[in-house]
C-alpha cells in the first residue's frame, strides 16, 4: 500500500507543470527543438514530466519522429517505459504510430534504451501489433527481429567479470549491431563487416555468437521461426564473405578491399540477365542449407522459392523478405537495389530502380550502366503483365452483355492529352499505381 501511495505521489508531482514545462510540451509539438532543447539543459523543465494526458516529452518526440530529440531525452535519463498515458500507451508506441520515415530508426533507439517491446496498452497492444495495423510494416520488422545486447553479452561473456576472456566494449556493441539489425542483404551484411573490420580481430568469437544466438532460436519453448532464419542467414553470409577474403588473401589486397570485390561480385550482371546470378546462386544456397528442415517457414519458403526458375523474377531475395517481413512490406516497399535497405526514396533515371544513397548507386554504377536499358524494359513488362492479369481476373457478373455494349460504345469516346495534368508519382508503390 504504501510503495503505491508513494508512486501515486511521484505522478502527482510529474503532473504537476510549471510554465516551462507547459511551453516545451508546445515547443516540440511545433518541432521547435534548439528552443525546447535549451529549457531541458538550463532544468526549467523535467524530462520526463508529464501532460494533462500522462505523456511525457519523450512521448511527444517520438510521435512527432523527432530523432535528435529522442536521442538527447534518452541521454538525458528519459524513461524510454513511461506508461502513464491514459490509455497506457509507451515512447516505443507512439514512434510505431507515427508514421514518418525515421519511425524505424527511432524504434531502433528506443529498444537500445531498453523499452519493453512486448509491454501492452489499455486495449492489450503491443507496440508491433499497433504499427502492423496501421501499415508501418518497418517499424513491425525492427520490434519483432530486435535482440536485447543483455543476450549477447551472456555469450560473449558468459561468466560476467570473472569469464576466460574479456572482450572490448565495442566488439560486443558491433556483435549485438549486425544480430538486432531486419537488414539482412548480403551486401548490407559485406558493407557492415568492411566498415567494421575490428569484429574480425575476434572472429572466432564473432561467428560463434551469432551460430549460438541463431541455435537458440528453435531450441527453447517458445521457437521463434522468422528470428532463426534472419540469424541463420546472417550467418551464412558472413561465412561465405570471409571464405572469399581467406581464398585471395595472397593477392595482397586488404581484407577491406577484398570485402568490397566480393560484394562487386555478387552485384554482376549483364544486360540479358533478369537477376544478379551471383547473388541469386549465394541466396538459394542459403536458403537450402537452413539445417532444420522441419521447420514451417523453410518448408513454405523452399517451396516459393523452388516455382520460379533459376534467373527469373521474382528473385529470391522478395520470397526471403516476404517471410521475414510478411507479404504487406514486401510488395509496397521499395527496397534498395544493391543492399535491400528498406524505404529507398532515390531511383536510377533511366529504369527506376530503388537506391538507398548516392553512394549504393556508384557503388553498382559500372555494372548497372551496361544494363540500365534492359532492365527498364524487363519492369515495362512486368508492369504490363500485372496490369493484364488484374484486368483479366475482374469479374464480368450476369450483366456482360450490356457491360459489353457499354465498353464498346466507349470506343468512341476521345480524349485530348492536353486537359490531363502531370501527377508526380515517384513516391508511390506499385500497389498504389494499380489503386488509382
Amino acid at each position: 500500500m504504501n510503495d503505491m501511495f508513494e508512486k501515486y505521489l511521484v505522478i502527482m508531482k510529474l503532473n504537476d507543470l510549471n510554465d516551462d514545462e507547459r511551453h516545451v510540451f508546445d515547443l516540440i509539438q511545433k518541432n521547435e527543438t534548439d528552443e525546447a532543447v535549451s529549457l531541458f539543459a538550463s532544468r526549467k523543465a523535467r524530462v520526463n514530466c508529464l501532460d494533462r494526458n500522462g505523456m511525457t516529452p519523450l512521448d511527444q518526440a517520438c510521435f512527432k519522429a523527432n530523432k535528435y530529440l529522442v536521442e538527447y531525452l534518452l541521454d538525458h535519463d528519459a524513461d524510454p517505459n513511461s506508461n502513464e498515458h491514459a490509455q497506457g500507451y509507451t515512447a516505443l508506441m507512439f514512434a510505431a504510430l507515427s508514421g514518418q520515415p525515421q519511425s524505424a530508426e527511432i524504434c531502433r533507439i528506443l529498444l537500445d534504451a531498453g523499452a519493453y517491446a512486448y509491454r501492452k496498452n489499455s486495449i492489450g497492444k503491443t507496440a508491433s501489433e499497433m504499427a502492423a495495423f496501421v501499415g508501418q510494416h518497418e517499424c513491425v520488422s525492427v520490434i519483432n527481429n530486435y535482440i536485447g545486447i543483455d543476450e549477447v553479452e551472456k555469450l560473449i561473456h558468459p561468466k560476467g567479470k570473472d569469464s576466460d576472456e574479456i572482450f572490448p566494449n565495442e566488439f560486443c556493441r558491433l556483435t549485438h549491431a549486425i544480430t538486432k539489425t531486419h537488414q539482412i542483404h548480403p551486401v548490407k551484411v559485406i558493407f557492415f563487416i568492411h566498415d567494421n573490420e575490428s569484429v574480425l580481430n575476434y572472429r572466432k568469437k564473432f561467428l560463434y555468437v551469432i551460430d549460438r544466438l541463431f541455435e537458440r532460436q528453435l531450441r527453447c519453448k517458445e521457437s521463434n521461426e522468422v528470428m532463426s532464419l534472419k540469424l541463420w542467414l546472417i550467418l551464412f553470409f558472413v561465412r561465405e564473405a570471409l571464405k572469399f577474403v581467406d581464398s585471395n588473401m595472397d593477392s595482397g589486397g586488404a581484407i577491406p578491399h577484398l570485402l568490397h570485390l566480393y560484394a562487386k561480385y555478387l552485384l554482376k550482371m549483364e544486360n540479358v540477365d533478369r537477376v544478379r546470378p551471383n547473388l541469386e546462386t549465394l541466396l538459394r544456397n542459403a536458403v537450402r542449407a537452413f539445417p532444420y528442415h522441419q521447420s514451417l517457414l523453410f518448408q513454405t519458403l523452399v517451396k516459393a522459392i523452388a516455382q520460379t526458375k533459376f534467373g527469373e523474377r521474382p528473385s529470391a531475395y522478395e520470397y526471403i523478405a516476404q517471410a521475414l517481413f510478411g507479404q504487406r512490406m514486401a510488395t509496397t516497399t521499395h527496397f534498395c537495389t544493391v543492399c535491400g535497405v528498406a524505404n529507398s526514396t532515390k531511383r536510377c533515371r533511366g529504369c527506376k530502380l530503388p537506391y538507398c544513397s548516392v553512394d549504393c548507386q556508384k557503388f553498382d554504377w559500372s555494372t548497372h550502366k551496361k544494363c540500365c536499358s534492359s532492365i527498364a524494359q524487363i519492369l515495362r513488362e512486368e508492369a504490363d503483365r500485372t496490369s493484364n492479369r488484374y484486368v483479366e481476373e475482374i469479374p464480368i457478373g450476369d450483366n456482360y452483355e450490356k457491360l459489353a455494349e457499354s465498353i464498346e460504345s466507349s470506343k468512341s469516346i476521345t480524349s485530348n492529352s492536353a486537359d490531363l495534368e502531370d501527377v508526380d508519382v515517384s513516391n508511390l508503390s506499385i500497389t498504389e499505381e494499380m489503386r488509382h
